[in-house]
Formats: C-alpha cells, structure tokens, sequence
C-alpha cells in the first residue's frame, strides 16, 4: 500500500460507515400515508405524515433501528431517497407502539400514548391556535386566528441548523446522545452575543469554537472565505435579538444541512442530487480527539481507528450496549478490584491523558529522578492511578484523580503506566522495571538480550545499506506520509522540507528580511518549487529531541486563523530546526508605524487602517487564548510580531515559540531585544504567566497604534513626551483626545474611535492582571458592542518607569 492511501481508506471508511448509518437510520416497518392539511382537532397516527406544501419536509413518527417498540416525531426531508431528521419533538421522552399526535380544540399539540397518557406537548393551549403546517423551509408553525406564528419548532432546534433556519443568540444546538438514540446527549453548540459559535461538553468546557462573525465569514473557518457553497449565511447584528440567518433562497440549488453530532463533532453536508449523496464538506475539530470527555473515563481515543474510543488492557465498558452503539459517554472500569499492595501497572505506549481542559484529577511533577523511583513512587501510593516519566527532563508526573481524555498516537512521544489488577497486565509488561530491586529470571534476561541482538544486528544493516546507496533515508514515522515535490507532507498539514531543500529555496540562506529584522532568529526570503515566496526561520538554543519538537510543530500546524501567520512546513534534520511561514509582502507593523526621516513615503497608514489592524490583531490574540483547544500565551505581542499581507491585514506572528524555546530562555530572548515596555510587571517578577500578559502587551501595542510613537522615545529624551504612556494619560485627563493621534494622520482620525480605544488601552496596561479585561472583553469594546469605563487608573509601575 503506497504512503497516503491510509488516510484516505480511513476517510473512506468513516464516511461509508456514516452513509450506512444514515440509510438505516430511524427507519418505519410500514409505508407513510400523506397528510397534507391538519386544523384544530385533527390526530396525526404513527404512519401518516404531514408534507410541506413543496414536498420537500414531512413531519411524522420514526422508530430507531434497533428499537421498534419507541416512537419519536420528527420533522425529515421527504424529496430525497435517505431518511435525513432535522427536528425531534419528544427526544428525552419515547412515546410506544400506537402514539398518535393530536392538536386539541384548544390549540394545544400534544403526543400521547394508546392509553392517553400524555408524552409530549407544546403548551399553547388557549392561545386561540387555528391551524398547523410544515413550511417549506421544515419550520413546523401553530397559526393564530390573526395568521402570526404562535409557535415554531425553528425556537426549539434539536441537533440541526438548516436552510431558512435562524439560530438565535442564546439558544443552542444539543447533540444525540449516540447515533441510535436521539436524546440529548453530552455536546451542546451556542450562539454568542459576540457572533462565535462554541461547542461544549456538558455546557461548562469549550472544545471548540468558530472565532467571530467579520461580515462575510467567520474567522475561524478558513474556507468561508473562499468556497461559494458557505454563501448561504449572515449574521445579523439585530438590536432585539441577534441571530445567524441560514438562508435558503440565495443560493436555492445547494441543500445543506449543519449537524452537532453524538460524537461532539460539527459537520455540514450538502445534497448531490446526481449522485443521490450526501457529502461532507465541513467537520470541525478536525481531529475527533479534540473532543473533550469523547470516550468518557479511562477511555482512550485513536482518531487512525474506528470506532474512536477504546478501553484500555484491564478495562471493560461501564456500559456495554452504549458502547456498541458509539455512546461511549460511561467510559471504562477495571475488569476486577486492584489490589493497591501489589502496584502493578500497564504500559500504555504513545498514550497520555489530559485533564487540564476538565479541571478534574490533578498531576504531580517530580523532577531529578530514573524511572524505577517514579514507578515506585505510584506504586506506595493507591491514589495514585498511573504516571508517565519523561527521560529528556528526568521528570516523573504522577496522576491522581479520574481519567479523562486518553488519547493514543504515532505521534505522541510519551508512554503511560496505568495501574491495574496483576492478572489483567498487558503483553507488554515485560519491559516494566522491577519492584523493590528483585532481579529479573534467568528467562527474561535471555530474551532481553536476544532483543537487544537483533536490533543491533538491524542497526549495522541499516547502516550498511545507507552507505551503500549514499543517501539519507528518513525513517517513515506514519503512514500518512507521503513525498510531494521532493518534500515529505505530514497528515496534518505540514510540508517537512530537508535541510538541503530551505538551503536551496533560500539560495543558501543569502536573503534576510526585513520584517523579521528585530527577531533574535535569523529569518529568509525563501522561493519554494511551486514558485511560493516563503519566509523561512532558522530556531537557536532549542533542546528538545526530534520527537518533542515535531509534536509541537505538529500543534502550532494545526492552529489556522485569518489574523494569524500560517505555519506552512519545518526542518528538522541533524542539529537543523527551522519553520516555514507564508510570506507577507507589506512587512511587519513596526516598520510602517516607526519608519526612519529617510525612510518615510507620502503614504501612511490611514485611521481606518490602523483601526482595522488593531482589531485583526485582538481577533488573532483572541483565537490563540480561546479558540484552541488549549490556551496559547504568545509571550511577546509587539508591533514587529504584527505581519501585514498585500491587504494589510493584520497576522500576529511567532505564536508557540515561547513553548519551543522554554520560558526562561524567551525570558531573555525578549529582554536582550528592548521590549521590556511591552512586557507585564508578572513576566519580568518571575510570577505565573497567564493569557493577561498579552493583554498587557497588546495595550501597549495600542498606544503605539495610535499614536505612531514609541512607548519610551529616545528621540524625546528630555522632551515630557519621552515617556508616551504617561504623558498621553495626562492629555486625556484634560479631555485632549485628538493630541494623541499620531501627527502624520494629519487630524484625519475617527475622534469617538481614538478615544475608545485609547480607554481600551490604559485598561489592558493595569498593574494587577485581576483588573485587565480578557481579550474577548477587550474585542467586544473595540467593535463597539461592549462599554468602554471612561475612568481607567494609570499603572503605579508605570510612573515609576516614568521618573
């Protein structure tokens, strides 16, 4: 099988499995008999259905396969082939065989039971109903005498948004709670006021999240912006309730369908009609893993197999018959009781749990010790339930706590130990270190060192046949890699270039640019095969292993966002680090705003193009604190880390590096460059960083923005403007906004706006991270839909730089 063909068997697979699923899906035994008109006391039976009046949706009762005694209604397409739901009335409460809908003389519409017991009903009684239908858009409506909607199923969406559908902010999409089961499950999708749309589990923890609403598209998904078939959305900002409109007519010859699904992930199908198909051509997060709390706890993910969700050796499902219908919500239990004293555990390779995102269980972190200490440690302590022990750092985590979010791949280079009963170990104990210091049998040194032979014996060969063929060969880490103009493309998005290709692309590192000047990396103009200008990073003093480094080149590649500078490919070979992003033709922001006398074009950067800059630039910071799956604090938001493109739109740069290098080595990094003035007090105090220390620098950033100054001028030394900070402070004191503007603008600013987001600005610079607002809050401002307190206090630490 050729390189590559992996992934595409398993994409294959995924959606064939899913196809099937959605053929066999809520099927009746018996033929629907059609309804076409339904007044005030008018009873629906279990195999009638109401049709709109195109035909196109039918409202009518389904039993799930394989549960025939439960009856759900549900509103479906009714002009295509494969039974498609898109609204569920009773999906927490099944009525039995022989439920009936019946909309009363009073107007209320209710399900009920052969024995009359009531399963459902929309409480509408006495609101002088006249008459209910299915419009074409799949809106089922109860009418007033008047003709206004009373009621609408559109109100109380289940899983689904559609065409003609307005998904108002507030309300939610809830998810089934397994493929066979339509009741609500764990994952929930919620309109914000701000336009984002997140996806939750249990309605406390976001995994994922669309990014803003920025006239045309969301931020957060890149294909908006190019692909024709998203043009059927808006979001409108209406001033009693906003909502995110899917409209139908203006692009009537697509018919798509947005689903939260039970596995916590969002996809959008749309109908190929020549084909009588379905396809996906939108699934977010991408990874299923990225699911919090997918397989429950003690459960594993592997996003390369189906199902997702495995127990681990020892384990078994809580729940069976939910398992093997992809409910995986109960996760896993020990097949039998362990039995602490004897502290045994099961290698888990390439596994590790998370349990940041749930803020659940706890990991202790050791550092200075061998394995056999950490084993050992776990071991003497039953609330221990496992650990992983990295030898890079020497450093030994012990977890505690319930497991949650395993996760399993090639790619992950750590191994997990999980304790469990000694006769539930898995094969690959062997290589687990003794207890208490016993030597091993006479047997298992004999194996270890027939082993250990014929790996040598492999490793002479390889290095044999490497000579003789007189050319590297890198070792295939996944099976989804595969060789596209001379370099390697990883499955998850990357090119991997040779050391030897960025030599060549960058015609041997001969070209430094110029927006990158201020980098302590050295940075060039590179020219790819495909004839793509690139700009190409050479890293310094990076200590991780080839395995640390492509796991977190791996995360900082699957991060996309249109006010964030792309990660296209890296090098990692010998000594060797480097990255490779897109270009970006009109520099960084600093050259533009800080440009030397000789230096200066007749052309500036207008008001509305700094203000947009500013605004990309909080959207990008905004997205790396919230829109990942784990929070990233960039660490140095300045103006040389703000790119521009041939638009001028803002790209936050260089984000993740300050993980790669190591915070004590960006510590000094940053400091060595002069930009301690965009530093927080806690960065420079050694106190924990949080996402607040790039508020604290995109204020300054701000200020800077504004005024075209820099915030310590030494071209003002003795001047009181020297330090701008302050001195803008006072002018504002005095109600002398326009001051502040940066001179070359010539007077020609938005006056409201200047004073916005110089407030905006002090309030991001406080001394007490406490009392600095998020980046949301800090967005919402700028975009005018939030309040701006128009008596922010000037830093104390502030005035003393000033001195």
């Amino acid at each position: 099988m050729k390189p590559g063909n992996h992934c595409c068997l398993f994409s294959l697979a995924a959606v064939s499995l899913l196809l099937l699923l959605i053929t066999q899906y809520f099927q009746d035994s018996h033929e629907q008999n059609i309804v076409e008109t339904f007044s005030l006391g008018s009873i629906l039976l279990s195999n009638q259905s109401l049709v709109s009046r195109n035909r196109s949706f039918a409202l009518g009762f389904f039993s799930p396969d394989p549960y025939p005694d439960r009856k759900y209604l549900g509103i479906s397409y009714f002009g295509i082939p494969i039974w498609t739901q898109i609204w569920v009335a009773n999906r927490n409460n099944p009525a039995r065989n022989g439920a009936f809908l019946n909309l009363s003389r009073d107007g209320n519409l209710f399900i009920s039971n052969p024995d009359q017991t009531t399963v459902w009903m929309s409480g509408t009684g006495g609101m002088n109903i006249t008459s209910m239908l299915i419009e074409d858009s799949g809106n089922l409506i109860l009418r007033h005498i008047s003709g206004r909607t009373i009621w609408q199923s559109f109100d109380h969406p289940a899983d689904s948004f559609v065409p003609g559908m307005k998904w108002y902010v507030g309300s939610n999409l809830n998810s089934f709670k397994s493929p066979m089961n339509p009741a609500q499950g764990r994952f929930s999708a919620r309109m914000l006021q701000t336009s984002e749309i997140e996806c939750l589990w249990n309605a406390t923890t976001k995994y994922w999240s669309s990014g803003f609403w920025n006239g045309h598209s969301y931020t957060g998904i890149p294909e908006m912006s190019y692909d024709p078939r998203y043009d059927v959305l808006a979001f409108v900002n209406d001033s009693g309730r906003p909502y995110l409109a899917g409209n139908g007519k203006k692009n009537a010859q697509v018919l798509w369908h947005y689903t939260l699904e039970s596995d916590g992930m969002t996809r959008v199908r749309i109908w190929d009609s020549s084909n009588a198909k379905w396809y996906i051509i939108f699934t977010q997060p991408k990874n299923p893993c990225d699911v919090d709390h997918l397989c429950g706890q003690n459960g594993i993910c592997n996003s390369d197999k189906i199902p997702f969700c495995t127990c681990p050796q020892g384990f078994e499902p809580v729940d069976p018959t939910g398992w093997s219908e992809a409910d995986w919500s109960m996760g896993c239990v020990a097949n039998s009781s362990s039995d602490c004293s004897i502290g045994d555990f099961s290698i888990l390779k390439s596994t590790y749990y998370d349990q940041g995102s749930l803020g659940v269980g706890s990991v202790r972190s050791y550092y200075g010790h061998d394995q056999a200490w950490c084993q050992d440690s776990c071991a003497r302590d039953c609330a221990c339930l496992g650990f992983s022990f990295d030898g890079g750092s020497s450093n030994c985590s012990l977890q505690y706590g319930p497991l949650f979010n395993g996760r399993t791949s090639p790619d992950i280079s750590q191994n997990f130990f999980l304790r469990v009963n000694s006769s539930e170990q898995s094969p690959n104990n062997q290589f687990l270190l003794p207890k208490d210091g016993k030597r091993k049998n006479k047997t298992a040194w004999i194996i270890e060192l027939g082993v250990a032979a014929g790996c040598a014996l492999l490793l002479i060969l390889f290095l044999i046949s490497q000579i003789l063929r007189g050319k590297r060969i890198t070792a295939e880490r996944h099976s989804s890699v595969f060789i596209s103009g001379g370099s390697e493309f990883i499955s998850w998005g990357l090119n991997k270039f040779s050391y030897k290709e960025l030599q060549t692309a960058t015609n041997n590192f001969s070209e430094k640019l110029d927006a990158y000047a201020d980098s302590f990396d050295f940075v060039y103009r590179g020219s790819l095969r495909d004839q793509t200008i690139v700009a190409v990073r050479k890293l310094h003093t990076l200590k991780q292993g080839d395995k640390e480094f492509c796991t977190e080149v791996r995360t900082l590649g699957m991060i996309q966002h249109v006010n964030l500078v792309r990660l296209r490919g890296f090098c990692v070979d010998d000594m060797h680090r480097l990255l490779v992003y897109e270009n970006m033709p009109n520099g960084s922001l600093n050259k533009l705003l800080f440009r030397k006398p000789e230096e200066q074009q007749q052309t500036v950067l207008d008001w509305d193009t700094r203000f947009a800059i500013a605004l990309g630039t909080a959207r990008g910071i905004l997205y790396l604190h919230e829109g990942c799956k784990s929070c990233i604090v960039h660490c140095d938001i300045k103006p040389e880390n703000i790119l521009l493109d041939a638009d001028f739109c803002a790209k936050v740069s260089n984000f993740g590096l300050a993980k790669l290098m190591g915070r004590e080595f960006s510590r000094e990094i940053t400091t060595i460059r002069g930009t301690r003035g965009y530093l927080a007090p806690e960065w420079l105090s050694g106190l924990p960083v949080t996402a607040k220390a790039d508020v604290y620098s995109f204020g300054m950033t701000l200020l800077e923005i504004i005024s075209g100054r820099k915030i310590l001028d030494g071209n003002n030394f003795n001047s009181e403007k020297r330090f701008f900070p302050l001195w803008a402070y006072q002018q504002a004191r005095l109600g002398d906004f326009s001051s502040l503007a940066d001179i070359k603008l010539c007077g020609n600013v938005n006056e409201e706006q200047l004073k916005m987001a110089f407030l905006v600005a002090v309030w991001c610079i406080q001394d007490d991270e406490i009392n600095r607002p998020s980046m949301a809050r800090v967005l919402q401002m700028l975009e005018g839909t939030l309040r701006v307190a128009d008596d922010p206090p000037f830093p104390e630490s502030l005035r003393t730089i000033s001195r």
